[in-house]
């Protein structure tokens, strides 16, 4: 993060770009990869991108209540590596502090989001889906590509599923800058073309900078979720009694993208590229049986 934070407007000027007005209530989805090089780099055993779902009134109400807590604690630059490490803003913090400080950051997006989603990718996993037979026409998807359609797919439904969202409008937002962007906006096209009903219901794929508040709160997510499948230590124990436990209202999906999914994945691909089954041609109809 190269910018100090500060309150963000980002989805307001979303809402405004849409819906030529203010509509607190539209709902948005800002997601973004955890592209740390523990997570991602070569070799890494997982990989992870997580992320939140919120009408434009809570991610309003996040930003606000988040903007004071980092100004109490002198934050001006968050990434959730950091405050492991002690580099940045973080430096010299005790391991107490850091505790605390997660804990505030945590109870304030539990309070203030509508729902969460992760998506997990193994190496393994992810060399075995390269490794099966590719036709001509067709191409693997890179890890990143395929966790954001993990993402997507539920986030769909997430919001699909609010009972007080009349024909919600999602906005997805990924970080700006990613190598494989390009990859996960041609997914989102293949989705919003080949579905009349999402004509209306995806109301666009954004890339914003990492110093907008709503990434803080994805990288926040997806960096300790991904601790938690590799088996991150904990920064420490807290002395006292944490609130952001209490304040979680189970609303988060954690989407493994194991063999299975990937081989269909491999599959639509293929089914894609070919056409229907009676368009096939022999060797891939006993590739696909």
């Amino acid at each position: 993060m190269n910018a100090p934070l500060r309150p963000s407007d980002f989805v307001g000027e979303l809402c405004v770009a849409l819906a030529h007005r203010w509509e607190p209530e539209r709902l948005f989805m800002i997601f973004t990869a955890y592209l740390d090089e523990s997570g991602t780099h070569a070799g890494a055993k997982v990989s992870a991108m997580g992320g939140h779902v919120a009408s434009a009134r809570q991610w309003r109400k996040y930003s606000d209540r988040t903007h004071k807590l980092f100004k109490r604690y002198g934050v001006k630059k968050y990434h959730a590596i950091n405050v492991r490490r002690g580099h940045g803003d973080f430096r010299g913090w005790t391991v107490d502090r850091k505790i605390k400080f997660l804990d505030d950051f945590q109870h304030v997006i539990n309070e203030t989001m509508e729902g969460a989603v992760v998506a997990f990718i193994r190496d393994e996993d992810y060399r075995f889906y390269r490794n099966l037979s590719w036709p001509k026409k067709t191409r693997p998807d890179s890890k990143y590509t395929i966790m954001f359609r993990g993402c997507f797919a539920h986030v769909v439904d997430l919001v699909g599923h609010i009972p007080q969202a009349t024909e919600p409008r999602l906005h997805i937002v990924l970080e700006d800058g990613h190598p494989n962007a390009e990859d996960a906006r041609r997914s989102y096209k293949w989705v919003r073309d080949r579905l009349p009903q999402a004509q209306r219901a995806l109301a666009g794929l954004t890339f914003c900078d990492k110093t907008e508040l709503p990434v803080a709160a994805a990288d926040h997510f997806a960096y300790n979720a991904w601790g938690d499948v590799v088996g991150q230590k904990p920064i420490g124990v807290s002395r006292e009694r944490t609130k952001s436990p209490d304040s979680y209202r189970g609303n988060a999906v954690w989407v493994d993208l194991n063999r299975d999914s990937l081989k269909s994945l491999h599959e639509q691909a293929i089914r894609v590229a070919y056409g229907g089954p009676s368009s096939l041609p022999p060797a891939i109809q006993e590739l696909l049986s």
